[in-house]
């Protein structure tokens, strides 16, 4: 895929009359390789603003051994959230298969020549959400693969469209275990994605988990977050490893694509946002309790 972001994003600052307030870079270690996060956030009233206790506010994270990289990945993005937000709940949504999933599943924006790339990150998302919720509900199976991170296992589950995505999971030197996930078309590539988001929440968490054992924090009141919290305890991973041992109920549901195509709006004139929208397999993602594996 070939990015013009650099070009595109030449001038996507406010202070150049762009919708990102600010950019945030820093040095962020995955399993002792040295990479680079970022963090961006959009100018106010353009997205609303979650209330977060562990993970950060921000509206867009990338994570690349190059920090230019990485910060462009943000704005990606943060352009995302922000096309996200115009349009869930306006008299379009169903036009973008919000009515179908009014989360921001299956979305991705780039800032390439061809429009078919942004499609293609926003469909392997879509692959991923899908196989997650599929797998923790009992339709899909997984296979144990092995990786080439000492300690850290994976599960593999065969998705629609020739993807294939991935749960990498560890447990962590303060105690608690991290995961992450991803999918892409070959079980390493989606296995070395899904390590970059075992490597953030393993960060995030490590800090938090420590002041919230010696009192220091509050509970989260975000959903998300109480899940995240739960499968980091024995009590939460010995529920994911249940889940492992189980033989899936039923076969995998068939996909059905609620929406394929392009997001038009102001965030165009940066990259092209994409949203490939499948049909759930199950609800419990949006409405289930903190012991539902979806965050």
């Amino acid at each position: 895929m070939i990015s013009l972001a650099a070009l595109r994003y030449r001038n996507v600052l406010a202070a150049h009359g762009g919708p990102v307030e600010r950019i945030e870079t820093g040095e962020f270690p995955v399993r002792s390789r040295r990479m680079f996060q970022a963090n961006a956030r959009l100018s106010p009233g353009l997205t609303r603003k979650r209330q977060m206790s562990i993970y950060s506010d921000a509206d867009g994270t990338g994570t690349h051994r190059i920090a230019s990289i990485a910060r462009h990945m943000a704005v990606s993005e943060a352009l995302e959230r922000w096309a996200f937000h115009a349009t869930v709940r306006s008299e379009r949504a169903a036009e973008f298969g919000f009515d179908v999933d009014p989360s921001s599943n299956g979305m991705a924006a780039f800032p390439g020549v061809l429009r078919r790339n942004a499609r293609r990150k926003a469909m392997l998302e879509a692959v991923e959400r899908f196989c997650l919720i599929a797998w923790w509900e009992g339709r899909a199976q997984g296979q144990v693969v092995e990786t080439d991170w000492p300690g850290v296992s994976a599960v593999a589950i065969n998705g629609p469209f020739g993807g294939v995505a991935t749960i990498v999971f560890a447990r962590t030197d303060w105690g608690g275990y991290a995961y992450g996930h991803a999918a892409e078309e070959s079980v390493g590539a989606a296995c070395e994605r899904a390590m970059i988001e075992l490597a953030r929440h393993e960060w995030v968490l490590r800090a938090w988990w420590l002041a919230f054992a010696a009192g220091e924090k509050e509970p989260p009141t975000s959903l998300f977050e109480r899940r995240c919290l739960f499968f980091a305890t024995e009590e939460g991973h010995e529920a994911f490893r249940e889940r492992l041992r189980e033989r899936a109920s039923a076969a995998m549901p068939q996909a059905v694509v609620a929406c394929d195509r392009d997001i038009p709006g102001p965030w165009a004139d940066y990259a092209t946002v994409w949203r490939f929208a499948l049909q759930p397999p199950g609800e419990g993602y949006l409405g289930g309790d903190d012991r539902y594996f979806f965050w």
